[in-house]
C-alpha cells in the first residue's frame, strides 16, 4: 500500500490556499460585469424574483438593455454546454427586468463629495461610469454629442433588437441619479479637452468608435456605397437610405449582420452578406448568423471585394476574389487572395461594415497625439488612465470595437480608478474585471440528467418584414422562465460536504466548502474540541476532492494541538485510551515464529478488532498462511491507529515502535495484515516495513482447500476506509467473492469513494447520533447482504440489524449463512476472546 507523505503539510493552510470551492462559477467569471449568475438563478428557482433581480442590479443597472443585446459570454461558459445546451442566462435577465421595469430607477446616489468629474460620451462605458461615480457621491457632468443618451446602443443597434422604450427608460437613470447631462456637445468642436481638465478634477473619455473603415477599392465612392454605421443610424432615425432590391453587405461581424437584417426589412428583396471568413470563422455570434439565414439572407463566405462595379454613377455590382488565407503564420489578420479566382455579382447598393475606429480630432494642439494609435487610444490596462494627467479612457475608444457588456465593465473600472485617483489611494488588489476570466472551479457532472433548453418566443418571419421595427425576441413567459431556471446546476465544488455527514453538520453556508470548516477550526476548534473530534477521518473528502484536499487531516492536526495543550483527548475517550493501553499490554500481545519451523520470514498481523470479533477466523487464517507460506510467524498487537485518531502522537509512536521492535526480534521481513487500517497506519508511520494484505495473499495462493462456499449469493461489498487508497485490496476481495461462486453489486459509494461505516475517527464515543447518521447513510445504499473486510465495520452493520459478513467468514466458516445475522458481542466477551486466543496461540 502506497501512502502519500503528508507529515510536513499544514493542512489548514493548504485547504485555504488550494480549495476551489469558493471559486466563482464559469458563468460569472465569463461575465465582464461579474454578475453573480448562480445566485440570480438560485433565487429564480426558489420563486424569489425580487431577490433575483436585486442580484442583477448589484452590478448591472441596465438589465433590460443587456438582457436583449448582450452577446452573453456567460452562456458560452455555462457548464450545461457539456451536457446539452447552456442556460438562457441573458433571456432570464431580460425576463426579470421586464417584470419590474421601474426597479432600475429605485436607486439613490451616495453621500455627496465635492470633486466634479466629466464623463464624455453617453454610450455604455460613459453611462456606467457616471452611474458608479454618483454611487460614490461625485458630482458628474455627462457630455453627449447627440440629442439623447445611449451612444452606439441608440445609433446603431436596430430597434427590432432593442426597443427604444426600454433604452429610454434605463438611460433615464442618469437623471434619476442627479447626473448633469449636456446634450449636443461634441468634444473638439463645442468643448475642448483642455477646458475639461481645467474645470473638472478628472475626465473620463468614453467616445466609442463611430468612424467606419473603408474598403479602399475602386468604385467605393459611388453614391450607393454606404458605411454600415450610417445606414443603421438612418434606419434607427426613420430616415432609411434607399438601397434598391439587391443589397450587398460587406463584413462578417455583428454590425454587418445588423446591417443585412435591417436592409432586408427596408425594401431589399435580395440581401447577400459577403465576408472574408468561412462560416465557422465568422466573428458574428452564431445565433445571429442563424437569424440571418432564417430571414432569407444569403451568405457568401470566403470572398473579398476586388472592386465595386458601376455605370452612370450607379452601383451595378461587385467583382469578388477568393480568399487564400485569412491570417499569417503568427495568427495576425493579414488576408491574401487568389487573384485568378474571380466572380461577379449584381447589386444596387453596397453597405460596408468591415470595422470602425475612433475619431481622434478631439485632441487639442500639443495634447499627446502620440497616445493615439490608428484604431484606439492608449490607456493603462489597470487604471485606464491615459498619459494625460487626470484623464481616463475606456470602452471601444481604448480596445477598439468591442461589446456593450465589455464597455459597461470599462465604465465601472474607470469609476473606481478615478475614485482612487481623487482620494490619492492605490488601486485595490482585486479590481472589477474588464473582460471574461477563467475559473478553477470543477463541477462533477456524474449522473446529472439532461434537460432541454427552453426556447423563447420569436416574432413570425412574415411579421418581421411587415413590421420592421417590431421586436423579434419576445422573451420568456412565467412557466418558461421557471423551467429554464430550474436547469441551472448551481455550479459548486462541494463534493466533500455532499458526501460527509460531519461536514454537513458544521459547514452550513453557501457554497459549502472545506474552507468554511478550516475557518471554524481556527476560530472555535480550541474552545469547542468536539468539532475536530467529530470527524470520521475516513478520507472520503480527499477521494472526491479534485484538489486532493483532506479536511480530516486538518481536524487531526487540531486534535494533536489540543493534546499538546492538555485539552485532548476528551473525557469520553477514556475507554479508547484504555483499549490501547490494555491491548498493547503483555496480557493480550503475542509475538512468535512459526511453531513448525521456528522461523518468521514474515508475520501475520490480524489487528486488534478481528481477534475479539472471531478468534476462529484468526486461527483459520493463520493456519492457511502457515500451510501456504511456511515460516510465517504471528503478532497479536495494536498498530496504534486509535491513538493516532485521538491526536496522541506519543502513544502512537510507542505502540508502533513496539510493533517494529518485535518484527526485528523475529527477523521478519514482511507483515501480512488482515486489517486495512493497520496496513495504512504501518505504511504511513513505518514505511520501511514491507506490508501486504491478507486478501491479496489468499488471491495469489488460492482458495482454502476443502472450502464450503455454500449456495451462490449476490452481495454488496463495503470497502473499509483503510483500503481507500488500496485498489489492489479492493479488487482482491471482489475476486475472492466471485471465485467462491458468488456475485456482487456495487453500491453508489464504493471502492475509493466508499462511505464510512460510522465507527471511524472514534466518533461514536463523542457523538453517537452523528455516527449513527453516517451508518444510516452507508446502509441506505445497501440493498443486499453486506460483505466487508473490516471486523469493526461488520460489527457496526450488525448492530444496525443489517445482515453482514466479514469476507473471511465466507472463506473459513462453513456456517457463514447463520453468521450473517449474528449480533456483535459485548466488550467483555471480546476481551475474553482476545485473552484466550493469545493463550491458545502462545502454546
Amino acid at each position: 500500500m502506497e501512502i502519500k507523505d503528508t507529515a510536513n503539510i499544514n493542512w489548514s493552510e493548504k485547504i485555504l490556499a488550494e480549495c476551489i470551492g469558493e471559486e466563482p462559477p464559469p458563468c460569472q467569471t465569463a461575465c465582464p460585469l461579474d454578475i453573480r449568475v448562480r445566485e440570480k438563478l438560485r433565487f429564480l428557482k426558489e420563486g424569489n424574483l425580487a431577490a433575483a433581480l436585486a442580484v442583477v442590479l448589484e452590478r448591472c443597472p441596465f438589465p433590460g438593455i443587456l438582457g436583449r443585446i448582450c452577446f452573453h459570454p456567460c452562456e458560452g461558459a455555462c457548464t450545461r454546454n457539456q451536457l446539452e445546451a447552456p442556460i438562457a442566462i441573458a433571456g432570464l435577465k431580460r425576463y426579470l427586468a421586464d417584470l419590474d421595469p421601474q426597479a432600475v430607477l429605485r436607486v439613490t446616489p451616495g453621500p455627496e463629495r465635492p470633486p466634479r468629474v466629466a464623463v464624455v460620451g453617453g454610450g455604455p462605458a460613459g453611462l456606467m461610469a457616471a452611474y458608479e461615480l454618483r454611487i460614490l457621491g461625485y458630482q458628474v457632468t455627462l457630455f453627449e454629442a447627440e440629442g439623447a443618451l445611449g451612444g452606439a446602443l441608440r445609433l446603431y443597434v436596430p430597434v427590432y433588437r432593442l426597443p427604444r422604450e426600454v433604452l429610454d427608460r434605463e438611460v433615464s437613470l442618469m437623471e434619476q441619479m442627479g447626473v448633469e447631462v449636456r446634450y449636443r456637445v461634441r468634444l473638439g468642436r463645442d468643448i475642448h479637452l483642455e477646458d475639461l481638465r481645467r474645470d473638472f478634477a478628472a475626465v473620463f473619455l468614453a467616445l466609442g468608435t463611430h468612424k467606419s473603415l473603408r474598403l479602399e477599392v475602386p468604385g467605393e465612392d459611388l453614391p450607393q456605397v454606404l458605411p454600415g454605421l450610417d445606414f443603421l443610424k438612418g434606419a434607427n432615425r426613420g430616415q432609411v437610405p434607399q438601397v434598391g432590391p439587391r443589397a450587398a453587405v460587406i463584413g462578417g461581424g455583428n454590425v454587418a449582420v445588423d446591417v443585412a437584417r435591417t436592409a432586408r426589412r427596408h425594401g431589399a428583396a435580395q440581401v447577400t452578406l459577403i465576408c472574408l471568413e468561412t462560416l465557422k470563422e465568422m466573428p458574428a455570434s452564431p445565433w445571429e448568423v442563424e437569424e440571418v439565414k432564417l430571414e432569407g439572407i444569403d451568405i457568401l463566405a470566403g470572398w473579398g471585394v476586388k472592386r465595386i462595379l458601376g455605370q452612370e454613377d450607379k452601383v451595378t455590382g461587385l467583382e469578388l476574389k477568393a480568399v487564400a488565407q485569412l491570417c499569417d503564420d503568427q495568427g495576425r489578420f493579414a488576408p491574401t487572395y487568389h487573384e485568378d479566382r474571380l466572380t461577379t455579382m449584381a447589386a444596387d447598393a453596397v453597405l460596408v461594415a468591415i470595422g470602425q475606429t475612433a475619431d481622434f480630432n478631439f485632441f487639442g494642439p500639443g495634447l499627446a497625439f502620440d497616445t493615439a494609435t490608428s484604431h484606439r487610444l492608449e490607456a493603462d490596462p489597470q487604471s485606464l488612465q491615459t498619459r494625460i494627467p487626470g484623464v481616463f479612457a475606456g470602452g471601444d475608444l481604448v480596445t477598439g470595437p468591442g461589446t456593450a457588456v465589455a464597455a459597461f465593465a470599462a465604465g465601472r473600472r474607470a469609476a473606481l480608478a478615478i475614485h482612487c485617483y481623487l482620494e490619492e489611494k492605490p488601486l485595490p488588489e482585486i479590481l472589477p474585471p474588464l473582460s471574461s476570466r477563467s475559473t478553477k472551479l470543477i463541477v462533477d457532472l456524474t449522473d446529472v440528467p439532461l434537460a432541454l433548453r427552453q426556447i423563447q418566443d420569436h416574432l413570425p418571419l412574415a411579421e418581421r418584414l411587415s413590421q420592421p421595427r417590431a421586436e423579434v425576441e419576445l422573451g420568456f413567459n412565467q412557466a418558461g422562465a421557471a423551467t429554464e431556471a430550474a436547469r441551472c446546476l448551481a455550479c459548486v465544488c462541494s463534493q466533500c460536504v455532499t458526501n460527509c455527514t460531519f461536514l454537513q453538520r458544521y459547514v452550513t453556508h453557501y457554497p459549502f466548502t472545506e474552507k468554511e470548516l478550516v475557518r471554524i477550526l481556527q476560530e472555535r476548534g480550541a474552545a469547542e474540541p468536539l468539532i475536530p473530534y467529530s470527524c470520521h477521518f475516513c478520507g472520503l473528502c480527499q477521494a472526491v476532492c479534485p484538489q486532493d484536499l483532506h479536511a480530516g487531516q486538518a481536524c487531526l492536526q487540531v486534535k494533536q494541538r489540543l493534546v499538546e495543550m492538555g485539552k485532548g483527548p476528551l473525557p469520553q475517550h477514556q475507554g479508547i485510551q484504555n483499549y490501547v493501553k490494555w491491548g498493547t499490554s503483555p496480557h493480550f500481545t503475542l509475538s512468535r515464529p512459526d511453531p513448525a519451523t521456528g522461523k518468521a520470514r514474515r508475520v501475520f498481523f490480524p489487528g486488534c478488532s478481528l481477534p475479539g470479533y472471531s478468534p476462529h477466523l484468526v486461527r483459520a487464517a493463520y493456519a492457511y498462511l502457515r500451510g501456504k507460506l511456511p515460516g510465517t510467524g504471528l503478532m497479536l498487537n495494536c498498530c496504534g491507529a486509535p491513538s493516532q485518531l485521538l491526536g496522541e502522537n506519543e502513544v502512537l509512536e510507542r505502540v508502533i515502535n513496539q510493533v517494529a521492535t518485535e518484527m526485528e526480534k523475529l527477523g521478519a521481513q514482511e507483515l501480512i495484515a488482515a486489517c486495512t487500517h493497520c496496513l495504512h497506519t504501518i505504511a504511513q508511520y513505518r514505511p520501511q516495513i514491507k506490508t501486504r494484505s491478507l486478501y491479496e495473499v489468499i488471491l495469489e495462493m488460492g482458495l482454502p482447500e476443502g472450502m464450503e462456499s455454500g449456495p451462490p449469493k449476490v452481495f454488496n461489498i463495503h470497502d473499509a476506509c483503510g483500503a481507500r487508497q488500496a485498489p489492489a485490496i479492493q479488487e482482491a476481495v471482489r475476486r475472492l467473492v466471485t471465485e467462491m461462486g458468488h456475485t456482487y453489486e456495487e453500491m453508489p459509494h464504493s471502492r475509493e469513494r466508499s462511505l464510512c461505516c460510522g465507527a471511524g475517527g472514534m466518533v461514536p464515543a463523542v457523538d453517537a447520533p452523528l455516527a449513527q447518521k453516517m451508518t444510516d447513510c452507508r446502509l441506505s445504499e445497501a440493498h443486499r447482504d453486506l460483505i466487508t473486510y473490516c471486523a469493526t465495520c461488520r460489527a457496526r452493520f450488525a448492530a444496525a440489524h443489517h445482515p453482514a459478513l466479514h469476507v473471511l467468514e465466507l472463506l473459513f466458516n462453513p456456517r457463514w449463512e447463520q453468521a450473517r445475522t449474528a449480533r456483535p458481542s459485548g466488550s467483555l466477551k471480546r476481551w475474553w476472546r482476545r485473552w484466550r486466543l493469545k493463550g491458545e496461540l502462545g502454546r
